[in-house]
């Protein structure tokens, strides 16, 4: 082989190499940013299943208020007497 194309094949398979180093800097990055707002996006949507369960909760207790206080008095008259 001459040594041009020698020259040619060692610089092709530096560059190759970069291109490969810098293609697993960008896969390591981009996993790094998905963990970390994944993290973030959890908390939210946990944030966000709390406060409709307890808007659910607050319209159930405006609605049934009443029924729900004569429900708990009873369970407890009936525990007392037992």
């Amino acid at each position: 082989m001459p040594v041009r194309a020698e020259r040619k094949v060692a610089k092709h398979k530096m560059e190759l190499s970069e291109i490969m180093s810098s293609m697993a800097k960008m896969f390591v990055y981009a996993r790094e940013f998905v963990v970390h707002n994944t993290r973030g996006q959890t908390m939210t949507e946990y944030t966000l299943v709390l406060a409709a369960i307890a808007v659910v909760v607050f319209g159930v207790y405006l609605v049934l208020g009443n029924n729900v206080s004569t429900l708990a008095s009873g369970v407890d008259s009936t525990l007392t007497n037992s």
